[in-house]
């Protein structure tokens, strides 16, 4: 079925409901933005081929950059956009959901309540590999252990619901950054009458987040720890070490002397105060974790211990994504904080829980299956999309590694307008990832990631499955 808009815009796919109605009207967000972006389908193709030069020329890329080709991640001009009453209800809702983590991560190197009183199982939290058992007992400067979150939500039949917490290491802002910065470089009258707002701000909140936790805030010296130009964010890693003004070091550059930390650099040794790690807990130090490790320095943890160096996220956070334990995150909310949450989980099932996973079994064919440990989309399964052996080997692997699985409902994430390869329009699959940063009050990012399917009939949206993205606008009035 198509709509159309208005004599000066091409028809609109009506599966596109984030943008169109039901009744194949544009939504009023989208309004005045579709009107003047489809009025010009040339513009649009030309927007997205400048686009892929324009990331090209600036090493814009999600893959391996150390390696010739990377791939430069797709960009889609057709912006997401969300009116500020929508945005005002996702702000508050993530604002409460990263600190209800943050406090369950504390309790969980602490006095344990939440474990004591059921709230959590404490044999999930006791098998989770995000649960350092050396750092019970640990308070992290300011105990803060999230200090920056990246929460995926999506939209179902018109309501939002969050799919993953990401707490270890989230990754992805850079590319909503550079996804502005490309929409007000090619297309700037075009955002500017929109009446958006501005997502420029990040870069300084962030440092300000990281020198609170200093213990020299006045001189904070800060270094993003990266795993190497092989990893496949690392153009993300350059990139916010340069907007925050640090410096961006690996494992083999980071001395600890005296349980002081200190980076080498042109000069020589300089103290570092803050690391911005976007390096697992488990490989930071190899004294204490895997001793095979070489992306983190011997005694990086003790210095950390001794409050002679910050770490961002602190040391065992990824306790609070361990997809096994998202599904009680609501339950933390009302413990934690007191409050109803004011935003839902999708709906999930705890393979561990033996009457969770018989339903689960005996509807495999409406479910989507993830693995605990995983991140990326790699190893997701769909339960319609098996085969009737398929469903009975994945029955058994169930039964056999329950903890190692996580089960959600297959739900219809809402779908956006994209430019298809041959310049018309298609409706594709699409997430939100706000990125909350956790200082002396919750500040969530007005925008976020906006992750896009890479064609019509993916549900998966993640970069390393071929997804793109799109700038994210939150209309000022």
């Amino acid at each position: 079925m198509i709509a159309t808009p208005g004599p000066a815009c091409p028809p609109l796919p009506v599966g596109a409901d984030e943008c169109v109605t039901a009744s194949g009207a544009p939504r009023p967000a989208y309004a005045r933005t579709l009107a003047a972006a489809l009025g010009d389908a040339a513009m649009l193709t030309d927007m997205r081929d400048r686009a892929i030069a324009w990331f090209a020329g600036r090493g814009i890329t999600f893959g391996v950059p150390a390696l010739e080709g990377a791939p430069i991640i797709p960009f889609d001009p057709i912006p997401r956009v969300l009116a500020a009453t929508e945005w005002r209800a996702i702000d508050r809702a993530l604002a409460q959901r990263v600190m209800a983590l943050d406090a369950f991560v504390a309790d969980c190197y602490g006095a344990q309540r939440a474990l004591r009183d059921g709230v959590v199982p404490a044999r999930l939290v006791y098998s989770s590999t995000g649960y350092l058992r050396d750092l019970v007992g640990v308070r992290p400067p300011r105990a803060t252990h999230c200090h920056v979150a990246g929460i995926d939500v999506v939209r179902v039949d018109g309501t939002f619901l969050v799919l993953e917490d990401n707490v270890r290491v989230p990754s992805g802002i850079a590319y909503a950054l550079v996804a502005r910065e490309a929409t007000l470089e090619l297309a700037r009258d075009w955002i500017t009458a929109a009446g958006v707002r501005s997502i420029d701000g990040y870069a300084s909140r962030l440092r300000r987040t990281l020198e609170r936790i200093a213990p020299r805030p006045w001189e904070a010296r800060i270094a993003v720890l990266t795993p190497g130009p092989y990893n496949a964010a690392f153009f993300e890693h350059r990139m916010l070490a340069d907007a925050i003004g640090g410096v961006l070091v690996s494992g083999d550059e980071i001395v600890v002397h005296e349980d002081e930390v200190y980076c080498r650099c042109a000069s020589g040794l300089e103290r570092v105060d803050v690391i911005y790690s976007r390096v697992n807990a488990e490989w930071l130090d190899p004294l204490l974790f895997r001793p095979e490790s070489l992306l983190g320095p011997p005694g990086l943890v003790e210095a950390w211990r001794r409050g002679n160096v910050a770490i961002a996220n602190a040391p065992g956070s990824g306790v609070a994504d361990d997809k096994a334990i998202y599904p009680y995150v609501p339950a933390m909310v009302r413990y934690y904080l007191g409050e109803e949450p004011l935003i839902d989980n999708v709906p999930t099932y705890d393979i561990s829980d033996d009457r969770q996973r018989r339903h689960v079994v005996a509807h495999l064919d409406r479910m989507v299956i993830k693995p605990v440990d995983s991140s990326g989309g790699y190893g997701v399964t769909f339960g319609r999309l098996m085969s009737a052996a398929e469903r009975a080997a994945t029955a058994a692997e169930l039964e056999a590694q329950p903890r190692g699985w996580l089960a959600q409902e297959e739900v219809a994430l809402s779908r956006a307008l994209c430019l298809s390869p041959n310049g018309g329009l298609e409706a594709r699959a699409v997430d939100l990832r706000p990125f909350v940063l956790l200082d002396e009050q919750p500040w969530v990012v007005p925008g976020g990631l906006t992750r896009v399917a890479r064609d019509t009939e993916t549900l998966v949206v993640n970069s390393s499955q071929g997804g793109g993205s799109k700038d994210t606008w939150i209309l000022t009035r």
